[in-house]
């Protein structure tokens, strides 16, 4: 659904992506993570071709979007939903007129926007607000109409742009629900976030950038850890004395870390031996999936 082959975009000196590789297949649910500036955003961008790679090839439904004229991009487009932290709704219309108005620039008929708007509307749980303006609607509400406006033109993929990010912790959870329900329908999802709650809970798919560069791609993931935190707690001393025999595998290591424990670890401050063993096996192997 999604391929990036070795994409590389620089803005001048500063970096995009560096050599990012990665295949999202149809019906996946991704979360695409990692600190501010990442590269997340030239990600995405890229996908939704407002700007161009500097190398490498991309392919979007199997197409190859790489290098495509401007008469394409409406095309490509169709095949995406957006979805964006502030909602982004038009405060003039209603919620009815706001989904209609997404198929209306695509030139739908009217029967068809009278059957599908209500049905869409439905699904995201706000068809009793049909009528209503998005400044009478609490932040879930709108964020539900927005995820509908995304997906009534039945996209393949639908990118979400920290969905989460202006709801309470029960409201993202119901979006997440609701998320999670689309995609069951086919949909791709490809969501943006640095909600390490919701990424943990949800056990999905966790494709990690730090520094344009593609570090980590699990299956049933987790966010990751604090750099902070890891750097107080895997001091060189503790390397030294706990990881410094480069002979020894990661788990050997681990195995060498429980079998000396120290105070000064901060063992206390982790759930459970879990926990530690990612710590561990992420530090001494390297840390490049330890995300702020």
């Amino acid at each position: 659904m999604i391929v990036f082959n070795n994409v590389t975009k620089k803005y001048g000196s500063n970096i995009g992506l560096i050599d990012a590789s990665v295949h999202i297949n149809r019906g996946d649910f991704v979360f695409l993570v990692g600190p501010s500036g990442a590269g997340k955003t030239t990600f995405i961008k890229l996908i939704l071709k407002e700007i161009e790679p500097d190398s490498g090839k991309i392919l979007l439904a199997g197409k190859d979007i790489t290098h495509i004229g401007r008469r394409e991009i409406p095309a490509i487009r169709q095949k995406v939903g957006m979805v964006f932290q502030d909602f982004r709704l038009l405060e003039k219309k209603t919620v009815y007129e706001n989904v209609a108005f997404a198929m209306e620039v695509l030139h739908k008929s009217k029967r068809e926007i009278r059957e599908r708007v209500p049905y869409v509307l439905e699904l995201v749980d706000v068809q009793d607000k049909a009528n209503r303006y998005p400044a009478e609607l609490s932040a879930g509400e709108q964020q539900r109409v927005g995820i509908a406006r995304a997906i009534v033109n039945k996209p393949r993929v639908l990118i979400c742009d920290e969905p989460t990010g202006n709801l309470d912790p029960i409201t993202a959870m119901d979006i997440m629900a609701l998320l999670e329900q689309i995609n069951v329908r086919g949909t791709t999802v490809l969501m943006v976030t640095h909600a390490k709650d919701i990424v943990d809970k949800m056990n999905k798919r966790v494709v990690a950038i730090d520094q344009g560069r593609i570090v980590r791609d699990s299956q049933e993931g987790s966010y990751g850890f604090n750099r902070k935190e890891a750097n107080d707690i895997f001091t060189p001393e503790f390397i030294d004395t706990f990881g410094g025999d480069s002979s020894l595998s990661s788990d050997e290591r681990k195995t060498l870390f429980f079998a000396n424990p120290q105070p000064q670890t901060g063992l206390q401050s982790f759930d459970d031996e879990d926990d530690v063993n990612s710590m561990v096996a992420t530090y001494l192997d390297g840390g490049e999936d330890v995300y702020e």
